[in-house]
């Protein structure tokens, strides 16, 4: 029962990952292409690096191989 719980918890946190990322992947291109604003564009940049790096930690607990692209994860 503790092992199903842990891993509901780390399924959430999977998704709530992946929607972190695709606002990040907008305001990315917002600051990309509208603003231009190099310092929001690396802070952020850097949050979705970090999002990554747990997704990847996340997943290899089920024994997943993550390769991100574009970095070097």
């Amino acid at each position: 029962m503790a092992e199903d719980k842990l891993i509901d918890e780390e399924l959430a946190r999977v998704l709530d990952i992946l929607e972190q990322i695709k606002e990040l992947n907008r305001m990315i291109d917002r600051h990309k292409f509208q603003s231009q604003d190099e310092f929001m564009l690396r802070q952020y940049e850097d949050m979705k690096e970090r999002f990554l790096e747990e997704l990847k930690d996340i997943l290899q607990a089920f024994e997943i191989e993550v390769k991100i692209k574009g970095h070097a994860a």
